[in-house]
């Protein structure tokens, strides 16, 4: 990754594909630093990549197929906001749309040290 920007837009591209393609599932954990903390629209938490890797392991268990799109604003220096809308079909077969705003403090990696989901 190049800057910032580039890491939380990849992160959002990978959301899209991620559920289907291992590889991508990989890729997108590999965005976050090994301590991260992640917190959900729904309020769940999860701290270490190993309990990223569970949440989006059920996550995408529970979302079947998603198109997100985005746009991403720096905040200051470290901290960035991106705001985005999503299409999906549930594990259920539900189809849903919702937005929301993301705000992500990256590291000097620019790797996700902090993630918290706010749905609107």
């Amino acid at each position: 990754m190049n800057t910032p920007t580039d890491t939380l837009n990849r992160y959002f591209s990978l959301s899209n594909t991620a559920g289907q393609n291992e590889q991508d599932f990989t890729e997108l954990i590999e965005l976050f630093a090994p301590d991260a903390t992640l917190t959900s629209g729904r309020g769940e938490t999860a701290k270490g990549i190993d309990k990223i890797h569970d949440f989006f392991h059920t996550f995408f268990a529970r979302n079947t197929e998603l198109h997100h799109v985005w746009n991403t604003r720096r905040i200051d220096s470290t901290q960035y906001a991106v705001d985005w809308a999503v299409a999906g079909r549930s594990a259920a077969g539900k189809v849903f749309a919702i937005t929301g705003t993301d705000k992500a403090t990256l590291d000097g990696d620019k790797r996700i040290a902090s993630l918290q989901v706010q749905v609107h």
